[in-house]
């Protein structure tokens, strides 16, 4: 098993690097480092040679700087890392190497966008999380280098939630952290707390896990919802299950971006599951 972290050597991939490191410490997971290098696309057929001779060359400096990275990574936290240099697309490279080395998580930095508005809208992060079907956590550059003792999971109470949620338990337990189920409700809070009930009942039968709490906060916006309720329980990480006409879709909708400023640094873990209607 092992955490994939796409570098381009920058200090915000270095921060999501050292954030990758301490969670696979952990979690008895290993690194795989990838550096994805798009070379220039010219189309003088003359300059091919050139740039094919430039490109090599490239490839074994960015070689060269992973295994030095990795050697160091590795005695630092003591796990085993691993590294490899792609050409080509970025998303589409990182999603195939996370494909072909087995990978369960990719971690990235969010280029130093403040919030989840910056995060999923125009950057690098967010190509990979929409084509992503594994789990991407985004790491913000201002996220201490600590386990999250308290984590958001934000839900709608689909049965799917729950598959999720299986997964996240799985991920965090060895260290065992608060888990806080949100749900930001617009409608009868009656009948929304009758979904609390059912789901809290079959999540305590399928997992037994015992630092969980489930809330129903009544907002009109379900950014300005969580953005809250995380600053009021001290939240360090916020857990998403993305699906087609789901939950995120509301959260980061075109037309909500461009009225509101949503900034929460804390990292962003974004699953992927198939849509089961309540």
């Amino acid at each position: 098993m092992n955490l994939l972290v796409p570098t381009d050597f920058s200090p915000c991939a270095d921060h999501a690097l050292g954030y990758a490191s301490l969670l696979a410490r952990r979690t008895a997971h290993d690194i795989r480092l990838v550096h994805v290098y798009s070379p220039v696309d010219l189309a003088n057929t003359a300059m091919i040679d050139f740039v094919e001779r430039e490109m090599e060359e490239a490839k074994k400096e960015i070689g060269d700087k992973l295994n030095t990275l990795c050697q160091e990574i590795a005695e630092r936290n003591n796990i085993v890392c691993s590294h490899a240099v792609r050409v080509g697309s970025l998303t589409e490279n990182i999603l195939l190497e996370t494909a072909e080395s087995g990978a369960d998580l990719i971690v990235m930095g969010t280029e130093g966008a403040s919030g989840l508005t910056k995060l999923f809208f125009g950057s690098r992060t967010n190509s990979v999380i929409e084509n992503s079907d594994y789990p991407v956590l985004a790491v913000p550059p201002q996220t201490p280098l600590s386990l999250p003792k308290k984590i958001v999971f934000a839900t709608n109470f689909f049965d799917s939630d729950l598959d999720t949620l299986k997964q996240l338990l799985d991920f965090v337990k060895p260290w065992k952290p608060e888990i806080y189920l949100l749900h930001v409700s617009h409608d009868n809070m009656r009948s929304e707390r009758d979904y609390i009930e059912s789901f809290s009942k079959t999540v305590m039968k399928e997992t037994n896990y015992k630092q969980m709490y489930y809330y129903v906060l009544p907002h009109e916006n379900d950014e300005r919802g969580i953005e809250l309720f995380i600053k009021s329980v001290g939240a360090e990480m916020l857990v998403l299950s993305t699906r087609k006409r789901s939950f995120v879709e509301r959260i980061f909708n075109a037309s909500l971006t461009k009225k509101i400023a949503y900034h929460l640094p804390v990292p962003l873990l974004a699953y992927h599951t198939q849509l089961v209607n309540k």
